[in-house]
């Protein structure tokens, strides 16, 4: 029988936390209306959080686990996570005891009674450094701005949705948090609720400044899907016919330069109009392309970004 809930759970070296968060979430998931399961995904750990998951899931059957060949990052964590849950709802949950299991129930109810189909956590009181919830304050106000999004707390990992809005979406980089975008996208009702969030007491953050790289190239591809994911030739398409206007305005100006005025002597305007008129057509041929890759994501699929090499819980079936 599927589960009301699948809880998606990243872990790259968390062993100290893993006993404690399981501890917690065995006091948290009877509140939720509904069968459960909890799917840990081991990103490549180094050390023994794998061998940890192996004892605590040989006496929980609602909890299951797959690991890695290798470090992957969160987001493909996330999708291998997705793939493998059996829910109707997939919520998602860091192992670093930063987030309080117990808030998963409430982000259900609204989803359970029918008033939204993503709901996401927001950490109105972080317990982080002060340098990392600055740039966190930063980076949501980038990402709410660019994406016309109500959300506080884009980074928080605690959300929980509907898998039909997430169950076929192609995550890779650090897409994993524009998520709740991708759901608003294909029509998903969002909404947000505070959450509780705590110091980390054991194992170090893998989450650094060097993020905010990615994570900016991120946001411009999901604007750019958002909008014109169907089809990228009508993005570059425009931007083809403004530098095809902005050429043919400079050829105006040379011929009537030449007819007009007499002057035929060589002038600056001649190389910006062939410029403009070739960045039109390499516009344009690069949209075609992208068109071409668009549709043979749709017709051939795309590659996993992980490969998992060992299963917990999965005898009766395997995770794609």
């Amino acid at each position: 029988m599927r589960p009301l809930l699948s809880v998606v759970i990243p872990v790259l070296d968390e062993e100290p936390n893993l006993r404690p968060l399981v501890a917690e979430l065995e006091g948290a998931l009877p509140s939720v209306p509904g069968e459960c399961e909890v799917i840990v995904v081991d990103d490549g750990s180094r050390d023994g959080s794998w061998p940890l998951l192996v004892e605590l899931a040989s006496t929980r059957p609602w909890l299951r686990a797959l690991r890695f060949l290798t470090n992957r990052g969160q987001t493909a964590a996330m999708a291998a996570g997705i793939a493998a849950a059996r829910g109707d709802l997939i919520g998602f949950l860091d192992a670093d005891l930063q987030n309080d299991p117990h808030d998963l129930v409430k982000l259900v109810e609204p989803i359970v009674a029918g008033e939204a189909d993503v709901v996401c956590g927001w950490r109105a009181k972080r317990q982080d450094a002060v340098g990392r919830t600055f740039a966190s304050k930063i980076a949501n106000f980038v990402i709410r701005n660019s994406l016309d999004s109500k959300l506080h707390d884009v980074g928080c990992t605690l959300k929980v949705f509907r898998r039909a809005y997430i169950e076929d979406v192609a995550l890779f980089g650090e897409m994993h948090r524009f998520l709740p975008s991708y759901a608003k996208a294909q029509g998903a009702r969002l909404t947000e609720m505070q959450v509780a969030h705590r110091p980390r007491n054991a194992g170090a953050s893998k989450y650094g400044f060097e993020r905010i790289g990615k994570v900016l190239i991120d946001l411009l591809t999901v604007k750019m899907l958002n909008q014109y994911g169907a089809s990228p030739a009508y993005l570059f398409g425009k931007i083809a016919l403004l530098f095809f206007v902005l050429g043919s305005a400079a050829f105006g100006l040379v011929a009537y330069r030449a007819l007009i005025l007499g002057r035929t002597q060589s002038t600056p305007m001649i190389f910006i109009m062939v410029l403009l008129y070739v960045t039109s057509l390499i516009a344009l041929m690069s949209g075609l392309l992208a068109e071409l890759n668009i549709r043979v994501l749709h017709q051939v699929g795309g590659q996993r970004a992980y490969k998992v090499v060992e299963t917990i819980g999965f005898e009766s079936e395997q995770p794609r």
